[in-house]
């Protein structure tokens, strides 16, 4: 009888759709020690069917597109500011909505955890607004969208290109013509134990609850993001890119999900969603004209059912043609080859197992030795003839 879906465990990635997709609902996810959800089966409901190792996504090649490559962003300044970028997905989302629709998207849920969502009115559309720098538990929220397709109602299912193609293999055989998909161009996903962690930290620091927390604050622009989180006696933790701790672990690839580091679902026009969302990276350079740093969106249009969307927002948005996609690679290489694990990733976990998420030990990791302790290296090293000419320098 089976215990896990994937042979090698370190190509699951976590979608969830195996769940789905078992007859015998024998599949559930639990944490592993790095705080990533892998599915786990029950042997004595599993009929040994291998449905969920037949369909799953996991290593597929995914269609490749000519897609139609846009800059856009809403006409909304103040929708734009609440956006990551320039406020695409509310616009689709919107829409998808006003036609009786449910729109599914990672948000914070009960006790901070990041999960999907179904939104049934524009009001909930906010909570999924925003990067959500965490793997988001898009279990539940695949089964639903399935439910939801089956009576023919508009679906539209956000996530990571992994989750929609989770989202796809779920389907099976059945009708998609209501269901608009929206991936983005993902850096990998870091743990949900990991962040946990670090919030239960932040806690202690401040000796209250966090009661919302923002990867992508605009304050200081769109450019200069920072991770802003709000805490229930009403203080605030700010940083940027390369102060606030969590944050900067997850742009150095510190803890992201081992599949990240070999993704086969993110490759240049190669997408399984209709729309592919990213920041214009690079836009003050190339497009100086169009940037006013709150915020410029990358959409590529796979699919004529994405480009229909897109045209049925076009009054809403601020769109132009891009024409050299080599152009967007530059300034956001993600768009053509995974992230390297960090070399301190294997590090970082052991003594994460132990104590648990540890600020000032992750910033010590990443940066290494201070300014001090670096000049001191590299005199050390010098040869001894050198040492003397500087030793001869100081004592003049």
């Amino acid at each position: 009888m089976r215990q896990t879906v994937r042979k090698n465990p370190a190509e699951c990635t976590g979608c969830g759709a195996c769940v789905s997709i078992c007859p015998k609902q024998a599949i559930v996810m639990q944490p592993d020690t790095e705080g990533f959800l892998y599915p786990k089966v029950d042997g004595e409901k599993c009929i040994s069917c291998d449905l969920c190792e037949k369909r799953c996504p996991a290593g597929r090649e995914m269609p490749e597109h000519h897609a139609r490559l846009l800059g856009a962003q809403a006409k909304d300044e103040a929708l734009r500011r609440q956006s990551s970028s320039g406020g695409v997905f509310t616009l689709l989302a919107r829409e998808v909505i006003r036609r009786g629709g449910v729109v599914f998207g990672a948000a914070f849920g009960e006790n901070m955890r990041v999960e999907h969502v179904g939104a049934f009115d524009e009001t909930e559309l906010s909570g999924m607004r925003g990067s959500k720098y965490v793997q988001s538990d898009a279990t539940d929220a695949i089964g639903n969208a399935v439910s939801l397709l089956k009576r023919e109602i508009p679906v539209l299912f956000s996530g990571t290109p992994c989750q929609i193609n989770g989202l796809l293999a779920a389907l099976g055989n059945t009708k998609s013509d209501k269901l608009l998909t929206v991936d983005f161009v993902c850096h990998g996903v870091p743990s949900p134990g990991v962040f946990a962690s670090y919030l239960v930290e932040l806690e202690k620091k401040h000796g209250s609850r966090v009661s919302a927390y923002t990867f992508r604050d605009k304050r200081l622009g769109w450019k200069n993001f920072s991770a802003v989180a709000t805490f229930e006696n009403g203080e605030e933790h700010a940083g940027t890119q390369t102060t606030e701790p969590y944050l900067y672990g997850f742009l150095h690839n510190l803890y992201l999900r081992p599949s990240c580091h070999s993704c086969s679902q993110l490759r240049g026009e190669r997408h399984a969603a209709d729309i592919t969302l990213a920041d214009l990276w690079g836009a003050e350079k190339i497009f100086p004209e169009r940037d006013d740093d709150t915020g410029l969106s990358f959409v590529m249009a796979n699919t004529q059912k994405g480009r229909q969307a897109l045209e049925q927002s076009g009054m809403q948005l601020n769109a132009f043609s891009i024409r050299n996609f080599e152009g967007m690679t530059r300034a956001n290489p993600s768009l053509l080859v995974p992230v390297k694990p960090h070399e301190k990733r294997a590090a970082f976990f052991k003594r994460y197992q132990k104590h648990g998420f540890e600020s000032e030990r992750v910033m010590k990791l990443l940066r290494g030795p201070n300014a001090t302790q670096r000049v001191m290296k590299r005199v050390l090293h010098l040869p001894i003839g050198a040492m003397r000419r500087i030793k001869n320098r100081i004592s003049k």
